[in-house]
């Protein structure tokens, strides 16, 4: 079977995600990303897509992908994820991010977890993040988030059945 996993990412979190996701799909795997590569989906089987989130929305390049191929895409196994800190079960969260028809046709969606990588943050969002932290009470409610590669192995999984 031959399987691309295509995705969009702005820090690099959801590029990790992705190859993560490679090493548990079993056969011929593609890494692809919708702003650096020429997609050809005719030639996969199978197709996961993911984006990161921010501020609720996923990257406009994915939104328009998942538009332009909709009608191919209806016709390959699909799994879905996104790189964000909102659980895979939280009611109508993906619905914001995919089209209704590609949540419903694929095997797993869910939320592959994230990572704060403070480096490669614009200035805006480093002094956003820098600011938010140094509120009282703020460390309270809030963990450092990760990646969850427990959830990616399940999405992979989902996908080599």
């Amino acid at each position: 079977m031959k399987t691309a996993i295509v995705y969009a990412t702005k820090y690099g979190c959801t590029k990790k995600c992705a190859e993560i996701l490679k090493t548990y799909v079993h056969g011929e795997v593609s890494i692809l990303s919708v702003k650096a590569d020429k997609i050809n989906l005719s030639q996969y089987d199978a197709v996961f897509i993911g984006g990161s989130v921010y501020m609720g929305k996923i990257q406009k390049e994915i939104t328009h992908f998942c538009k332009r191929n909709l009608k191919q895409l209806m016709h390959k196994k699909i799994g879905l994820f996104a790189c964000c800190y909102t659980p895979k079960d939280t009611e109508g969260f993906f619905e914001t991010l995919y089209p209704i028809e590609l949540i419903n046709h694929a095997f797993y969606v869910t939320s592959a977890g994230g990572r704060m990588d403070y480096e490669k943050m614009n200035f805006l969002y480093r002094n956003l993040f820098q600011s938010l932290k140094k509120i009282d009470g703020f460390h309270e409610g809030f963990t450092e988030p990760e990646i969850n590669e427990g959830e990616i192995k399940k999405l992979a999984e989902a996908g080599n059945k």
